[in-house]
């Protein structure tokens, strides 16, 4: 039985290799092909393209990988079928629920390796090839990044702050504005040249304070350095900009937290932390969903198993897309938005763990 499990695993990851690397070809020769004349136009040299390809490749290992895994396992059983070693394993007492097993365990394995991919690759390669795309690509876009205008930020309980202008090179805020708030009522406000982060506080040194009581205001130049320890850092500043595909699942939780303390809407943000989890774990789902398919058509052409195993991958993407639609747009709460195409691949694979001819 050792050797039938090893004998399946090799043949199932070969095929697995196969379609991941025929799918980075084909979305790699699209991209390229779309794109080499804005390539040539912006004069790109050939090894940045190169490196924006190279960048570009984990993403689309990622993405593909359910699609890969349930072709692997549509031809890995056709295959079987087809030569009639599914009739000998029978023979010997290795039972369909042996071949699910094993296959689901794979399936379990190809999800760790996703997740792992995506917070240790996928993230900073992500920010890497955005990054190279607005500035070879985008040329209308701002090209200077280190610098982030109008930003403003609501610091708990009672702080609203405004910066026309922040520069990550030398963490250096102009134009601040940090106003006080008693309900909607502002009673106080600093204004200030420049603010500087340093040493993990916020640093003014110069500037104004504005009192505000009732109708009157009293107003006085800032002598002595104040420092605040607002909560926002930085690095989070720079965020603002950022895609959650270029942040980690540990960077977007805590973005999201950030966003939720002051009083912000985190639908988009927690459906998308959602999904880092439930898109990997995918291939469990889709393998436990076209098993009992694929075994059950074991006497017709492979070509059909495979086409049942596009059609499969196709609705599951368009259940992941529409769950993420409605997460984003408040229509259901994140978790069930994230989890639905999960959920529906479940539900039809107990059905047909029902019918499957074992």
């Amino acid at each position: 039985m050792k050797r039938l499990d090893l004998h399946i695993s090799i043949r199932f990851l070969s095929v697995f290799s196969f379609c991941i690397l025929g799918v980075i070809v084909i979305f790699i020769v699209v991209d390229l092909v779309e794109n080499a004349d804005r390539f040539i136009d912006m004069h790109v040299p050939w090894h940045l393209v190169a490196g924006y390809y190279i960048f570009y490749t984990p993403y689309i290992v990622v993405l593909t990988m359910p699609m890969a895994t349930l072709l692997a396992t549509s031809i890995l059983i056709g295959n079987l079928a087809r030569y009639n070693e599914l009739v000998a394993m029978k023979a010997l007492g290795y039972s369909y629920y042996q071949i699910l097993i094993l296959l689901l365990w794979m399936g379990l394995g190809i999800s760790v390796l996703s997740f792992g991919l995506t917070e240790g690759v996928v993230a900073p390669a992500t920010r890497r090839r955005v990054e190279m795309e607005r500035d070879y690509l985008k040329k209308h876009l701002e090209r200077d990044r280190s610098r982030y205008r109008d930003l403003k930020i609501q610091e708990p309980p009672n702080l609203l702050i405004t910066m026309a202008e922040f520069s990550k090179n030398t963490n250096l805020a102009r134009d601040v504005k940090i106003e006080t708030y008693d309900g909607h009522h502002l009673v106080k406000r600093i204004d200030t040249p420049c603010m500087m982060f340093n040493k993990g506080q916020w640093i003014i040194t110069s500037g104004y304070m504005r009192i505000f009581e009732g109708l009157e205001e009293t107003a006085c130049p800032i002598q002595d350095t104040l420092r605040f320890d607002f909560q926002f850092s930085p690095k989070e500043l720079t965020q603002v900009k950022i895609t959650p595909e270029e942040m980690s699942v540990f960077e977007l939780y805590r973005f999201a937290m950030r966003i939720r303390d002051s009083g912000g809407e985190i639908y988009k943000w927690m459906t998308d932390l959602h999904l880092r989890v439930a898109f990997p774990l995918s291939n469990v789902f889709v393998v436990f969903l076209c098993i009992p398919m694929v075994y059950n058509r074991r006497k017709k052409s492979l070509a059909a198993g495979v086409g049942i195993s596009l059609l499969i991958c196709f609705f599951y993407f368009g259940l992941v897309k529409t769950g993420q639609t409605f997460g984003h747009k408040r229509e259901l709460s994140p978790l069930i938005a994230a989890w639905m195409g999960n959920g529906l691949a479940f539900l039809a694979g107990i059905y047909n763990q029902y019918r499957v001819r074992k």
